[in-house]
């Protein structure tokens, strides 16, 4: 983590997407740093520099994100600050299955999340390979991959977490109509922006001044106010 700007000043976890890893979060990090947030990034298992056998499209990437939340739990300069997680592709699955169980993260951004993980087909191109994948993850991390579904647990988020989705309408990966899906499936406070043009977790780099705009707002909503 960035050595933080103040203590108990907000902290944003940067959850990145498959293939990827803490770096591919470089370029929003810094952004929300600049703002006066302090961030946190990390690998998720399997990714960059943190051991595992495989992607688990969210499962276990989730617990790494409840991980997150209890490391910065036990810092003295963070230990009463409002948490947000700003989610990728996969991050984002993560992301809200993590807040779906937590009450810590205040605000959440979902950029580019499917509907149910294990019917991207860019990861899991055919039902064989779904069921496969299903069978290795259950065997290894004890888990059930068809769980990987933000559009059963976003309503969860209720009286704790603001969400807000983020979607390319040339996503072809995770397209439009299914974050239409998850708005509607969301419970207030929630919000979405649609950017033109843009593809699968390219909305940054579409759009960069209104991105940062549009995530630096919705953070100072519901991370800065008492």
């Amino acid at each position: 983590m960035a050595s933080p700007i103040f203590p108990q000043a907000p902290v944003i976890i940067l959850t990145h997407g498959t293939p990827g890893n803490r770096v591919s979060m470089i370029s929003r990090a810094s952004f929300l740093y600049k703002h006066g947030f302090n961030v946190l990034l990390f690998d998720f298992q399997s990714y960059g520099r943190s051991q595992g056998a495989f992607s688990t499209l969210g499962m276990v990437e989730s617990e790494d994100v409840l991980a997150a939340i209890a490391y910065l739990r036990g810092l003295p300069n963070t230990m009463y600050s409002k948490i947000g997680v700003l989610g990728l592709s996969m991050g984002a699955t993560a992301a809200v299955l993590a807040a779906s169980r937590s009450d810590d993260i205040a605000a959440l951004v979902a950029e580019s999340c499917p509907v149910d993980a294990t019917r991207v087909t860019s990861d899991v191109p055919d039902e064989e390979a779904r069921t496969a994948d299903q069978e290795l993850v259950e065997e290894v991390y004890g888990v059930d991959i068809t769980q990987a579904r933000p559009i059963d647990v976003v309503n969860k988020l209720a009286g704790h977490t603001a969400i807000f989705f983020i979607n390319g309408d040339a996503d072809s990966v995770t397209p439009l109509d299914g974050m239409q899906a998850l708005y509607q499936a969301a419970s207030q406070p929630k919000q979405y922006w649609v950017v033109p043009g843009a593809g699968h977790a390219q909305a940054f780099d579409s759009d960069t001044a209104g991105y940062i705009s549009h995530v630096n707002a919705f953070f100072d909503a519901y991370l800065l106010k008492s």
